[in-house]
């Protein structure tokens, strides 16, 4: 197979061997073009330049020798120096599942430009040259890397296609490990592949809002949103990955307020999931509401289909006045105009 400068197939090969691993999903982030990115995928695996491993709800691919030594020939080709050595992939199932959304939320980000993401790997590593035994509390984690913004650091973790059941001690153990001394505990994010995921997550946290906790005490919980560990919920789209970049602005904090300040009616119930988080909605949800008590919600516009997808299940009521916002319009500069 001859492999062209600039090509889709080329686009996909570089993808596969500079960030490793990846689950079929990342491909979206890559290539918009559904169709095209396909085809370019389909003829790479024909040609043994992919590999890709298979299990039920999971779908991942990594470069083969062969993908490795046509890389680095077009490389050499165009002047320029290839990366030394072919990332490392598995047809182990449980870690290739791990390794994958690992591999996908560094390209996440990279794609964004932060230069302070570490990836759980490189945070493992610095951990064993402490103390042989600190990087256990990593074993049971989802937990999948962390970006600073000044000495506030931010938690990633990834829940790959939803809800996912976690290891109390093991989230608990990384997180203590994970704080350093001279930085601020920030907000922590939950990654999933769309925005079904996210809406499993509010269905269930909704779900768990109503039962007491005496009644959850024996029970082992799936991941669900409380007021200890308001998380910040993003799918992994490219609407959503202007939101990261956003993040990461020092008048990002601001600028949420100014908006919220815009938006907010004279009276009524007012909610917001400008800063990503989701808390506000879940407890409007859960209680009961006079109906002549009026309501007004303002989102990004990569919220949107979360917000499709609440009335499909009967979770939001319909007839709720929406404002959303252009997310990309903050990070090109522009005042975000309603959508």
């Amino acid at each position: 197979m001859r492999v062209f400068r600039n090509s889709a197939a080329w686009i996909l090969l570089q993808t596969s061997v500079i960030f490793g691993q990846l689950p079929y999903h990342a491909l979206k982030l890559v290539i918009s073009n559904y169709e095209l990115m396909q085809d370019a995928f389909q003829k790479l695996c024909r040609a043994g330049y992919l590999e890709v491993v298979k299990a039920p709800g999971h779908k991942s691919f990594f470069a083969t020798d062969a993908g490795f030594k046509t890389y680095c020939r077009m490389l050499h080709k165009e002047g320029r120096t290839p990366i030394r050595k072919k990332p490392a992939g598995t047809r182990n199932i449980q870690k290739a599942i791990r390794l994958s959304r690992i591999n996908e939320a560094r390209m996440f980000f990279a794609f964004l430009g932060h230069a302070s993401y570490q990836t759980s790997l490189e945070i493992k590593r610095e951990m064993e040259k402490k103390d042989a035994r600190s990087s256990d509390s990593l074993k049971y984690s989802r937990f999948v890397g962390k970006i600073k913004r000044g000495k506030q650091v931010s938690l990633i973790y990834h829940f790959g296609n939803g809800n996912q059941r976690l290891n109390p001690n093991g989230e608990s153990n990384a997180s203590v490990w994970l704080r350093e001394e001279d930085t601020i505990p920030c907000e922590k994010f939950i990654l999933t592949e769309t925005e079904k995921g996210l809406v499993d997550i509010l269905e269930y946290s909704l779900w768990v809002r109503s039962k007491r906790s005496d009644a959850l005490r024996h029970m082992q919980l799936n991941y669900y949103i409380s007021y200890d560990d308001n998380a910040v919920l993003l799918p992994l789209t490219i609407g959503a990955g202007y939101f990261a970049q956003a993040f990461g602005r020092k008048d990002w904090p601001q600028m949420v307020r100014y908006l919220e300040d815009g938006a907010r009616p004279a009276d009524g119930i007012f909610l917001s999931t400008l800063d990503g988080r989701w808390m506000d909605v879940l407890v409007y949800l859960s209680k009961e509401h006079d109906p002549d008590v009026s309501v007004q919600l303002t989102i990004w516009d990569f919220q949107l289909p979360i917000l499709t997808e609440l009335h499909r299940r009967g979770l939001l009521p319909e007839g709720i006045p929406c404002d959303g916002y252009h997310i990309s319009d903050y990070c090109n500069g522009i005042q975000p105009d309603l959508v």
